[in-house]
């Protein structure tokens, strides 16, 4: 079973955080977790504000806290962080005073061993790995499973669109949207949204 642990000396950011997870153990460093961690735990690491020292604290500590997944936490993310910072492995990263909603979502992506993205970033990785020339989704193979309206989020997912975005122009709720990302992960066997995206963009075999 999946628990979560926070990292941090910052009082506003455990407050926010164990909202989100209550019960959920909390320590001031790195050393105080690692008799908390195992293959299931996710920890949340509060960086520093310097990049250098935040590169490096996120270095150090995934190598002590394996194999437990990292999710970093940053007071000013910007997506060349989080691109550094998944480099040097971590399987998460967002604001460190995200909203418990958030949180959650996070925890449930990281927690089924998949990479937790922002849109903003997951467009750039998607641009990036496919190339500058635009694909047209594919809806054939393993997507052809897809009942019509999870084909509708799946095309939606592989623009880059958040939740909220796919619910405004689907005229649903992020609740529908979340039941149809599990169902769509579930039939494809894909563990997040990267993954999807990259899947519907694939060229289509011959």
């Amino acid at each position: 079973m999946t628990a979560s642990l926070l990292i941090t000396t910052d009082p506003e950011v455990r407050s926010r955080w164990s909202g989100a997870f209550p019960g959920a153990a909390c320590v001031a460093s790195v050393d105080d977790a690692l008799d908390h961690v195992d293959a299931e735990t996710i920890v949340w690491l509060h960086l520093p504000p310097d990049p250098a020292a935040a590169a490096e604290h996120l270095w150090s500590g995934a190598a002590l806290l394996a194999p437990a997944r990292i999710v970093a936490l940053s007071d000013t993310p910007s997506d060349e962080q989080a691109l550094a910072l998944m480099e040097r492995g971590a399987a998460g990263y967002c604001h460190s005073h995200a909203g418990a909603a958030m949180l959650r979502q996070v925890e449930t992506v990281v927690g089924n061993h998949g990479l937790w993205v922002g849109p903003n970033l997951l467009r750039r990785l998607i641009a990036s790995t496919l190339g500058s020339v635009p694909r047209k989704p594919v809806v054939t193979g393993p997507l052809s499973s897809l009942s019509a309206r999870e084909r509708e989020v799946a095309l939606a997912v592989s623009r880059g669109a958040s939740n909220k975005e796919i619910a405004r122009e689907l005229l649903i709720t992020e609740r529908t949207v979340k039941a149809h990302l599990s169902a769509i992960f579930l039939k494809l066997g894909v563990r997040d949204r990267l993954h999807l995206a990259l899947m519907m963009r694939a060229p289509a075999k011959p």
